[in-house]
C-alpha cells in the first residue's frame, strides 16, 4: 500500500466524528476496507450506532496475538480555538491534524494497515493475529468489556494496544503496566425543610461532609505500595448538593476517581467503602448509598515476557529514537483492564502519537505513523513465526 492510501485511511477515520458516539460508522468503514483486501471481519453491535469489530488472519496453529485499538475520541472542546476543523483531517508539512490523530486513530489505522499488508504479502503466520476495535474506551471501556464477555480475549497469549506512548519530542516508551481505575458516586439522602425551620429537615450536605472526612481517612490508611505502580491515588473530584438558598438540602452527592494497584484491588476498596457507609447508616438521620460507575482492573505484565522483549528489540532496530524504547508503568488506564480479567495474557501499550492527546490542534507526525505500520508488521511476523 502506498503512502497516499495510508494517509487516506487515517484521514477517513478522523473525519468520522466519534466523540463517544457513531463508532458503528468506523466499524463499517474498517469492515469494508478489510473485505476489499480479502480479510473477513465481524461487526459486534453494542448500542445504537455503536459497534465493535473483530478480524483475524493466520493459520490458527500457534500463538495468538491481538492488535487492539478504540474507535472513539474525546470531545473537541471549544472548536473556535482549533486552527482547522478537528473532524476534517489536514496535512501541514510533516504533521496530520485532527481530533483522534494521536489518540488513537493513528494507532488503529497503523494496525489495520499492518494486517492488510501481511495479507497482501502472503506472510505465513503460524498462529493467529486478531484485530479488536472497540467503542467507548475513553469513558467506560464498554466495548472491551463486551468483547471480553464474548470470549474474544480468552485464548490470547499477547496483546499490543496502539495507544499513543510518545512524548513531546516523539520518543516512545513501551508500557507494560498501568494502574486500574475505580469511579464511584456516594449519594446522601436527607429531608427538605424551610430554611426558617431547619430543625424539621435533614441536611444531606452535612451528612455527606461527615462521610467524606471519614472516606479521606480511610484512603490515607492505605499505605501498601506496588514496586512499579506506586500507591493508590484517590481524587474526590465532584461534590454537589442543594438547589436553592431557602431550603434545607435533601440530596447531595460526590463523585470519586481512584487509580488502583494489584495489592489493593478494586473489589477490596469497594468492600471497605460499603462497610464505612453501613456503619454511618446505623446512625440516626443517615441515608448514604454507594454506586460503582466504573471498575477497571490494574494491569501488570511480565517485563521479561516474549512480546515485551521482542517488540523492544524490533523497535530499536526499525525506529531511531534517543531513548531506545524504555519500559514504563503509568497511572492512566486502557482497555487492557477488561481483557486481563479472565486471562493472564501479556499486554503492552505502544503506539504512534505524542502529548497532544485530548488537546486543541491534536496531531500525529506522519513519519512516526508510517514507521509504526512497519513495526507492527515485523512484530506480528516474528511473534507468529
Amino acid at each position: 500500500m502506498n503512502k497516499e492510501n495510508k494517509l487516506k485511511i487515517l484521514s477517513d477515520l478522523i473525519n468520522i466524528k466519534t466523540v463517544d458516539e457513531n463508532e458503528a460508522d468506523v466499524a463499517r468503514y474498517i469492515n469494508q476496507l478489510l473485505n476489499h483486501y480479502g480479510i473477513n471481519s465481524q461487526i459486534i453491535e453494542q448500542e445504537n450506532n455503536r459497534s465493535n469489530l473483530v478480524a483475524e488472519i493466520g493459520n490458527g496453529n500457534g500463538p495468538k496475538l491481538a492488535f487492539e485499538g478504540h474507535e472513539d475520541t474525546v470531545s473537541e472542546g471549544n472548536i473556535n480555538v482549533w486552527d482547522s476543523n478537528p473532524f476534517s483531517a489536514k496535512v501541514i508539512g510533516d504533521k496530520l491534524f485532527g481530533r483522534g490523530a494521536t489518540d488513537m486513530k493513528s494507532g488503529l489505522a497503523a494496525m489495520i494497515i499492518a494486517m492488510i499488508e501481511l495479507k497482501e504479502q502472503k506472510v505465513h503466520l503460524n498462529g493467529s493475529l486478531r484485530l479488536l476495535a472497540t467503542i467507548s474506551e475513553e469513558l467506560t471501556q464498554g466495548g472491551a468489556h463486551k468483547l471480553t464477555k464474548l470470549g474474544y480475549a480468552d485464548d490470547l497469549d499477547s496483546m499490543i494496544i496502539g495507544e499513543p506512548t510518545g512524548d513531546e519530542v516523539n520518543n516512545h516508551s513501551i508500557v507494560y503496566s498501568h494502574k486500574g481505575a475505580l469511579i464511584y458516586t456516594v449519594e446522601s439522602i436527607g429531608k427538605a425543610a424551610h430554611s426558617s425551620t431547619p430543625e424539621l429537615g435533614i441536611d444531606a450536605i452535612d451528612n455527606l461532609i461527615e462521610y467524606r472526612s471519614l472516606e479521606k481517612q480511610l484512603f490515607a490508611s492505605f499505605t501498601v505500595s506496588d514496586d512499579t505502580l506506586g500507591r493508590t491515588i484517590y481524587t474526590p473530584d465532584v461534590f454537589h448538593g442543594g438547589k436553592q438558598v431557602n431550603s434545607i438540602p435533601d440530596f447531595a452527592y460526590e463523585k470519586v476517581m481512584v487509580r488502583t494497584i494489584p495489592s489493593l484491588p478494586n473489589d477490596e476498596i469497594i468492600d471497605k467503602l460499603e462497610n464505612l457507609i453501613d456503619k454511618l447508616n446505623m446512625q440516626e438521620n443517615f441515608n448514604l448509598k454507594l454506586k460503582v460507575n466504573f471498575s477497571g482492573q490494574p494491569v501488570k505484565s511480565n517485563p521479561n515476557a516474549r512480546i515485551v522483549k521482542l517488540t523492544k528489540k524490533i523497535a530499536n532496530n526499525l525506529i531511531e529514537e534517543d531513548t531506545h524504547f524504555p519500559l514504563k508503568a503509568m497511572s492512566m488506564g486502557t482497555d487492557a483492564s477488561q481483557y486481563t480479567r479472565n486471562n493472564d495474557l501479556d499486554v503492552i501499550i505502544l503506539g504512534p502519537g505524542n502529548n497532544t492527546a485530548h488537546q486543541t490542534n491534536e496531531f500525529i507526525d506522519i513519519g512516526s505513523y508510517l514507521q509504526f505500520i512497519n513495526l507492527y508488521e515485523e512484530v506480528a511476523k516474528k511473534y507468529l513465526k
